[in-house]
């Protein structure tokens, strides 16, 4: 399934792949989120990382990838970086930089201190955000006037861990990962990054109103009512939606 044409579904994971420019794209990892649970009482079985090495190896297999690109949040610590979630980015990165020729990692307000992880693989860079031909990549978590210079088509970012809540006609409810995609107010295309973390919570999308939207970009800059839907489930796979307002 493609997303405007271009960008195509990574089967029944939450991932895009651009084949103009070769690059596998995800968002919002939040590694250490296990950690964090644990330390807070929480019995919580580590499998993040160890899901993430495996489908990464799967998609690559799958794809001429040439760059992988993650549109910000790799960790989830704010305030600080602790042993166990700077090992868990570290084996991310090692594993990464084994499968594909060059990683591009968008900070997000996750990601304090991650430059120090990533600053003795020469192939990897960290930035706040990266554009390749018509394409912009952010987190999303910050406004964005300064993008309207630039010669783009398509922005593409993160942040929101869009998701939809579903429920069928004996009231059974169950909540989806989804892309969000459509037309910014000046024309650029706009694709919402699911969250490739099991773990982070995602937002309601058909359920929440325009005041409980994170992303300053979905607030402003695009009327979220006309956005379009893909639902993806490891599981279940590709569920393709109207817009939002017809839910």
């Amino acid at each position: 399934m493609k997303i405007f044409d271009r960008f195509e579904v990574m089967g029944n994971y939450p991932a895009l792949y651009d084949p103009v420019e070769k690059m596998l794209i995800i968002s919002d990892l939040h590694l250490g989120l296990e950690s964090l649970m644990a330390d807070s009482g929480m019995f919580m079985p580590k499998f993040q990382l160890s899901e993430l090495k495996d489908d990464l190896s799967n998609m690559t297999r799958k794809k001429d990838v040439e760059g992988l690109i993650v549109c910000g949040d790799i960790k989830h610590e704010f305030s600080e970086t602790s042993y166990g979630e700077k090992k868990e980015v570290e084996e991310f990165i090692e594993f990464s930089v084994e499968r594909v020729d060059r990683i591009y990692l968008v900070k997000g307000n996750h990601d304090n201190y991650l430059i120090y992880p990533t600053k003795k693989y020469s192939n990897v860079e960290l930035e706040d955000s990266f554009v390749f031909g018509d394409t912009c990549f952010i987190h999303g978590h910050e406004k964005v006037e300064r993008i309207r210079g630039l010669d783009i088509d398509y922005l593409i970012m993160g942040h929101e861990h869009p998701a939809l809540t579903l429920s069928d006609d004996i009231g059974v409810k169950e909540k989806i990962r989804c892309f969000l995609y459509g037309e910014m107010k000046n024309g650029t295309r706009l694709i919402v990054m699911p969250a490739f973390s099991e773990l982070a919570q995602g937002s309601q999308m058909n359920r929440i109103g325009p005041d409980q939207i994170l992303s300053p970009i979905l607030k402003d800059m695009v009327d979220i009512r006309e956005m379009k839907a893909i639902g993806v489930d490891k599981e279940a796979g590709l569920f393709e939606f109207p817009r939002l307002k017809e839910f």
